[in-house]
């Protein structure tokens, strides 16, 4: 075999490396471009669900956000309650997951509720039992939607059962924002800070 089709083969195979190269390219490219334009379309879904909730007036945007609160060897009295989030002055919809010692005598209605609202008016938000996920009488899996309604800033945690208990599990709350604004009226920790600063 000659200097001349060494050079010549070479070439060829340089050129075949080239070709593979640009398709690999462009197919990559195209294939990219149509994922991000899927994930384009589900943002644009869930944030027109999202921002056409009752009441809802879009001022700011403040991004996603999530935040995992543990519950482990927290002990409380019959009606006390701690605070999970407060993102005064933004108002919040969002979703929360929080797994409980179970209701022994009804799974379906747990021994804590999740308040939500602006301070101080809060009110207990609905949630729905996770039976498939549970394991009674050890854990329950409980979840709701809070802020497509009245504005939310505050979350907190109330016991409604008997007696005292202590949260001796891997206990959790999960706290999903998807969207915060700001609300038109101000809350009254808003009020009570602007009389304290006069």
């Amino acid at each position: 075999m000659g200097f001349s089709q060494t050079i010549l083969i070479s070439l060829c195979f340089v050129l075949l490396v080239y070709i593979a190269f640009i398709i690999t390219i462009n197919y990559f490219s195209e294939n990219a471009n149509n994922v991000l334009d899927q994930f384009l379309k589900l943002d644009s879904v869930l944030y027109n669900r999202i921002s056409t909730g009752t009441d809802y007036i879009h001022q700011a945007d403040t991004s996603r956000s999530s935040a995992t609160t543990l519950l482990n060897g927290l002990n409380f009295s019959k009606n006390q309650f701690i605070l999970l989030a407060d993102s005064t002055p933004y108002a919040s919809k969002g979703h929360v997951a929080i797994t409980l010692p179970c209701n022994k005598d009804n799974p379906a209605q747990p021994l804590f509720q999740v308040l939500v609202g602006r301070a101080p008016d809060l009110f207990s938000m609905p949630l729905g039992y996770l039976q498939n996920i549970s394991s009674v009488p050890f854990m329950c899996v409980y979840h709701g939607q809070f802020g497509f309604g009245d504005p939310v800033s505050d979350l907190a945690l109330k016991y409604v059962g008997e007696g005292n208990t202590t949260l001796k599990g891997p206990y959790s709350v999960i706290i999903s924002s998807q969207e915060s604004y700001i609300p038109k009226a101000k809350s009254f920790e808003e009020l009570q800070h602007a009389q304290m600063t006069k």
